[in-house]
């Protein structure tokens, strides 16, 4: 591993490990099983960090009655990077754009 890039944070490498120990998992079970106060939803947003920088790839999970959840698991990049032979320094992943529920429109701000 080593150094650790900017966009990078201490909790992505402890995600990595849980995926990398445990296989696909959801963001509770990693937020549980982490030994420091790691809330779920801290959890997931930096798992989809994870997903836009390759480490990771989420996967449907079937639940119940056609209900679904996302489980996340390793990828290939991801391994490399705990096994020293991928620097995650040479990637900056992309923020995820804004969904169109969250976007307010032009009008709003007085731009038309």
């Amino acid at each position: 591993m080593g150094h650790i890039p900017e966009w990078m944070k201490l909790i992505d490498e402890r995600i990595l490990e849980y995926l990398d120990e445990n296989g696909a998992s959801f963001p509770f079970e990693i937020s549980s099983d982490l030994s420091m106060t790691a809330p779920r939803n801290r959890v997931r947003r930096r798992c989809w960090v994870l997903v836009n920088a390759e480490f990771a790839v989420p996967m449907r999970e079937k639940l119940a009655h056609e209900r679904y959840a996302i489980k996340f698991d390793i990828a290939d990049r991801g391994g490399d990077y705990l096994d020293g032979e991928f620097d995650a320094s040479l990637i900056q992943p992309l923020p995820a754009p804004r969904p169109p529920h969250a976007t307010r429109p032009g009008w709003w701000a007085g731009f038309g």
